[in-house]
């Protein structure tokens, strides 16, 4: 049975599942899986599965209408259903080639599934989905020992699990590189903080001691106002003249002074009299 080898990014190529088979001459020819399998070279795999699911009906327990049914899933890209299809075709009441080729077209779904889960990345699906298209490869070679296609993809599902596993590798490495990263800022903006968070509070505690200091300053101020003027005051009082009390003697002088005064006054009235007169004039 000729089957196509897929390029793929691998050095080792995946060959392609088998076609679609024709039906065995030990039972009479089943016109809808003839249809079937004359649309699926044309690309109709719609049309094809509605054959194949009609022969299905009316053939239920033919393993090879499962076996078809499966390839026109797969082409459509339904891996899920399709691989259901291949499990029954690989029931061990079939025939060996049966059980063969749906091992084989079960492996390669799942090699199919690796690859896209291996450009998606997601390293460790992808290892899990070409492990099982190893082991479906393994038991289609122990059923069918000569099928060099089957040995070819089976060596190209181990060499993808030994890609996986090493870009696996290389993805934890630099993903642990990366938290290590993102510790190492994270801690710097923490300490960042932390000393912003310790400047904040040391200028609140200078402007707390300010406020603090602010009413004892003026207070002092005007303590210092208050002892200047003062000061002034009694500067001043010290420089008016003082009053001093009269003595006993002082005051009979005083006496005695005013006493003689009122006895001369009218002597003193007269002169001043006199004095404001114009001499008279000599005539003579």
């Amino acid at each position: 049975m000729k089957r196509a080898l897929l390029g793929l990014v691998c050095v080792v190529g995946l060959i392609a599942p088998a076609t679609a088979s024709a039906w065995s001459p030990l039972r009479r020819e089943n016109s809808d899986v003839k249809k079937g399998n004359a649309l699926m070279p044309e690309g109709k795999y719609g049309a094809a599965l509605e054959a194949y699911d009609l022969a299905a009906q009316e053939l239920p327990d033919s393993k090879g209408v499962q076996l078809n049914r499966g390839l026109a899933l797969l082409a459509q890209g339904t891996a899920e259903q399709a691989k259901e299809a291949f499990l029954t075709a690989a029931d061990p009441s079939a025939p060996t080639d049966t059980r063969a080729d749906a091992y084989y077209d079960l492996g390669v779904t799942y090699a199919r599934q690796g690859d896209a889960l291996g450009q998606q990345e997601d390293h460790k699906q992808a290892i899990a989905s070409f492990r099982e298209a190893a082991d479906t490869f393994k038991r289609s070679l122990r059923l069918r020992p000569g099928d060099r296609d089957a040995a070819w993809n089976f060596e190209y599902a181990m060499q993808r699990i030994r890609e996986q596993e090493q870009q696996q590798q290389e993805q934890q490495q630099d993903q642990e590189q990366q938290r290590d990263q993102d510790q190492e800022q994270d801690q710097d903006q923490q300490q960042n903080q932390d000393q912003q968070q310790e400047q904040d509070q040391q200028q609140d505690q200078e402007q707390q001691q300010d406020q603090d200091q602010q009413p004892s300053q003026d207070q002092q101020q005007e303590q210092e106002q208050q002892q200047e003027q003062d000061q002034q005051q009694e500067q001043a009082q010290q420089q008016e003249p003082q009053e001093q009390p009269m003595r006993q003697d002082d005051v009979q002088r005083f006496l005695d002074a005013l006493e003689q005064n009122e006895q001369s006054l009218p002597l003193q009235r007269a002169r001043r009299q006199s004095a404001g007169r114009r001499p008279p004039e000599k005539d003579w």
